[in-house]
């Protein structure tokens, strides 16, 4: 079937959406835009899956040639170069991505030599382009009035040319060829770094236009692909920053040495165990102390409250326990959890502190030096629990319960209050989740975003996070993880299967 063979009914359907998607000036509400389109949603799928169906079936073209700082799709771009960029993302579209698993990340580095390296290199090269067109054709698939919003829009745009970047990136032959693509790699990964800020942005200015499932749907799905790139991207960077690392010890060479940045291939028989950003034997309860200590520190500064007087976290349990994680990941939904439930006991009792203060003041010194010593804020108490294949971390505290208004949609984005919360972007360029970032970002500043964030990386990787509140005592988090890194990436390609998941 020729893509130009549509019916005369496809052609009016067609110029009946034109005239839906030029917004008339006269009309003074966006929400009377988005409810025609809406109107016309039935139509414009039905043509979608037309034109998808007639660009199986054509005969393949050739590309046209594009300048290399061309725009995106929709700034200045003819229709004809629209047309071949449309079927440029069909092709990877129609792929599924190839997923891996913590296991296979950790045995992969294990006798890690240039020629693996390469092969690392080569994949991740063909993988993100696969990822980014899937995520490329749900902004696609977005309501037009969703489709521009500036914020939105920037982030589409950055997809776009890092999509362009890696699928016309040549093959990667030796260790020169990966440097060159790992700087590529690093590059794109600093550029998107403002994703989460600009799409925190976007969905608070779409929240009363746009239904709040189809919103989270499209974040959560979103949040994960760029999980699941990161984590591919980072890791052979990793890799061949430890490769490299490990060569020069191996060679007797400087950092600085010439000429070590153009060695093609590594001597012959060289090779070294590195598993990169992954840990197979990380121990939670370090973790959860190492989170525990950065957050206490966060809150003192913030409340002005006398070193060492923030809310003590006591770890029981497995404490021995450990597990295959990428620490990061663990250590942000930790971070999360602890840091709202310290929030909750520091406001909760924050009243108690100012009287044991008072009272501090008029008491004698024996008695100001045992009031020193006695606790002002309930602990918080951290359980580890583990079986042969998962590990379930508790965190509870006494902060007081969450509302049973705000319950229900602590994992939303687009509930009234979170959408306030998201503006808060505004004041930050640049967020990856990390938890070495927070010290930039004041704890009082909310953007409603921890939570589901958490939720997120738990799901990559098969795990989960729940909270259960416990009105005016306080609330009881859990983190569920696998243990043996056996699980693969938990990532949709097809749209149809991302709104099976909240």
């Amino acid at each position: 079937m020729s893509l130009y063979k549509v019916n005369s009914t496809t052609r009016a359907s067609c110029l009946a959406l034109r005239q839906v998607r030029r917004v008339p000036q006269h009309m003074e509400s966006k929400r009377l835009i988005a409810a025609e389109y809406h109107q016309m949603a039935p139509t414009y799928a039905t043509l979608r899956l037309k034109t998808t169906t007639a660009v199986a079936s054509a005969p393949p073209v050739t590309e046209p040639t594009l300048a290399p700082h061309s725009p995106a799709p929709g700034h200045g771009r003819t229709l004809q170069q629209k047309f071949y960029e449309n079927r440029i993302l069909d092709r990877y579209t129609a792929q599924e991505p190839k997923k891996v698993t913590l296991r296979q990340l950790v045995l992969f580095g294990r006798q890690l030599t240039d020629d693996k390296l390469v092969a690392s290199a080569n994949y991740v090269r063909t993988e993100l382009p696969v990822r980014l067109a899937h995520r490329i054709s749900d902004f696609q698939f977005l309501p037009y009035i969703a489709g521009t919003n500036p914020h939105l829009r920037t982030v589409y745009d950055l997809y776009w040319r890092a999509f362009d970047e890696f699928r016309k990136f040549p093959v990667v032959k030796t260790l020169d060829d990966n440097r060159r693509f790992c700087d590529n790699v690093k590059k794109n990964l600093l550029e998107h770094s403002q994703v989460i800020p600009q799409l925190g942005m976007g969905v608070s200015e779409c929240a009363d236009l746009v239904a709040p499932e189809e919103i989270d749907r499209f974040m959560n799905q979103m949040l994960i692909s760029r999980i699941s790139r990161r984590t591919l991207a980072e890791q052979h960077i990793a890799l061949s920053e430890q490769f490299d690392d490990d060569l020069r010890v191996h060679l007797g060479l400087l950092q600085s040495t010439e000429g070590f940045a153009q060695m093609r291939q590594a001597p012959k028989g060289f090779a070294t165990q590195r598993i990169g950003i992954v840990r197979a034997d990380c121990n939670a309860a370090q973790i959860v102390h190492e989170c525990a200590h950065h957050v206490a520190g966060i809150y003192e500064d913030a409340y002005h409250l006398p070193p060492g007087t923030a809310p003590q976290v006591i770890v029981e349990g497995h404490t021995d326990a450990t597990f295959m994680c990428i620490p990061a990941h663990f250590s942000y939904i930790v971070h999360e959890l602890l840091k709202n439930a310290m929030a909750h006991v520091v406001r909760r009792f924050a009243d108690t502190l100012d009287a044991a203060a008072t009272v501090e003041e008029k008491g004698s010194t024996a008695q100001k030096h045992h009031r020193a010593t006695d606790p002002v804020f309930p602990p918080i108490r951290v359980t580890i629990c583990s079986s042969h294949s998962d590990i379930v971390v508790r965190v509870s505290d006494q902060g007081g319960g969450i509302g049973p208004d705000v319950l229900p949609y602590i994992w939303s984005f687009t509930h009234p209050l979170k959408a306030k919360r998201l503006h808060n972007f505004h004041a930050v360029h640049r967020m990856e989740a990390r938890v070495d970032e927070t010290d930039a970002v004041s704890p009082l500043m909310s953007f409603g975003f921890g939570l589901p964030m958490s939720r997120v990386y738990a799901r990559y990787w098969g795990g989960s996070v729940s909270v259960h509140s416990l009105p005016g005592h306080g609330v009881d988090a859990y983190i569920q993880l696998p243990r043996l890194g056996n699980v693969v990436e938990n990532i949709s390609a097809r749209r149809a299967h991302a709104s099976s998941s909240p």
